[in-house]
C-alpha cells in the first residue's frame, strides 16, 4: 500500500469532541488501510501534585476529600484518554473501532477487513474519518492519522 494522506495534531487536557477529516480519492482502489495512533493514554507517573490536582477538580464530590492516598492513587491510575474512530465512504458507514488501543489499523479489501470494518469491493469517492474523543487527560497529547491505498 502507498501512503495517500497523512495528518497529525495535538490535543490538550479536557478536550472532548469530534474531529473529522474528509479525503476525496482521485480514483478507484482495491484496498485501504487507515492507521490511527496517539500517545499519553495513561499517566506514567503519579505525583503528589497530580493527586492534589485531581482531588481539587472533584470539588468535594465523590468523597474525594476523605479518600485515602491508596484510593486516590488507584483512581488516578484508572484515568485514560479515549479516542475512537468512525469511517464512512460516500456517506455510508464502513467501520469503526471502539477499543482501548493507542495504535489501530482499519484494513479494507474485498475479502479481508479489520475487526469492526465491513469488506468493500471497491474503494472510491469520499472517505470521512471521524475521531471521537471522549476525554484527554494530559496536555500535548499527539495523534497521527494515515490513509494508505492499493490498486
Amino acid at each position: 500500500m502507498k501512503k495517500y494522506y497523512s495528518v497529525s495534531g495535538a490535543l490538550n487536557k479536557g478536550f472532548v469532541g469530534q474531529i473529522s477529516y474528509t479525503i476525496c480519492l482521485d480514483k478507484e482502489y482495491t484496498g485501504m488501510d487507515i492507521e490511527f495512533s496517539f500517545d499519553k493514554q495513561r499517566y506514567t507517573t503519579i505525583t503528589e501534585e497530580l493527586k492534589r490536582e485531581i482531588v481539587a477538580e472533584c470539588k468535594g464530590e465523590y468523597g474525594a476529600d476523605n479518600a485515602t492516598d491508596d484510593e486516590i492513587t488507584s483512581a488516578v491510575s484508572g484515568l485514560k484518554t479515549e479516542i475512537h474512530t468512525i469511517i464512512t465512504m460516500n456517506d455510508e458507514f464502513i467501520g469503526g473501532v471502539h477499543r482501548q488501543l493507542t495504535c489501530r489499523h482499519m484494513l479494507y479489501t474485498p475479502r479481508e477487513t479489520s475487526e469492526g470494518c465491513i469488506p468493500q469491493e471497491s474503494i472510491q469517492g469520499v472517505i470521512k474519518i471521524t475521531l471521537v474523543v471522549f476525554n484527554v487527560i494530559q496536555d500535548d497529547t499527539h495523534y497521527q492519522l494515515t490513509l494508505s491505498v492499493s490498486e
